[in-house]
C-alpha cells in the first residue's frame, strides 16, 4: 500500500464539483492502493482557499468532516519543528513556499516520503521526499 500525503490542491479538486479535476481527484481518494494522510497545515490552507472562492461554509465543513473520517491527520510536534528548522537552513524558501517546507517536516517527522500534487514545482527541489505528480487531464 502506498503512504502518500495530499497537498491541499488535490484536497480542493475533490470538494470544487464544478472542477475539471474534480474526478480525478476523487478517483485518487477512493483508490484502495493508498493509505492517504495531510497535515493540520493543509486544513489551513484548504479553509482558506474555500473562504477566496467564497464555497458555503457549512459544505466545507461538511468535507472537513470527511477529510477527518477517511484520513489521518499529522500534526507538528517538537521533533517535526527541528526538522522543519533544517529544511528552512538547507532550502532558504521565500514566501509561500514555507509552508511547503513546513508540510514536509511533518511527513518526515512521521516517515512519509510521498507527497500527491497538482503543483510539482512547489515540491520538486526537495530531496528529501518523493512527488507524485498527480496528472489532471480534462476530458
Amino acid at each position: 500500500m502506498n503512504s502518500i500525503l495530499l497537498d491541499t490542491n488535490v484536497l480542493i479538486y475533490a470538494f470544487d464539483e464544478s472542477s475539471e479535476f474534480h474526478q480525478k481527484s476523487v478517483e485518487l481518494f477512493e483508490s484502495e492502493e493508498n493509505n492517504l494522510f495531510v497535515t493540520t497545515k493543509n486544513i489551513s490552507e484548504f479553509f482558506a482557499v474555500c473562504s477566496k472562492l467564497n464555497f458555503d461554509l457549512n459544505k466545507t465543513l461538511g468535507f472537513y468532516a470527511d477529510i477527518k473520517e477517511n484520513f489521518e491527520i499529522l500534526k507538528p510536534s517538537e521533533y517535526s519543528l527541528t526538522i522543519f528548522e533544517s529544511l528552512i537552513r538547507k532550502y532558504n524558501p521565500r514566501g509561500n513556499r514555507v509552508y511547503d517546507i513546513e508540510i514536509v517536516s511533518v511527513m518526515l517527522t512521521n516517515g512519509l516520503t510521498k507527497v500527491a500534487t497538482a503543483n510539482f514545482g512547489d515540491f520538486s527541489n526537495i530531496d528529501e521526499i518523493e512527488v507524485v505528480a498527480v496528472k489532471f487531464n480534462p476530458s
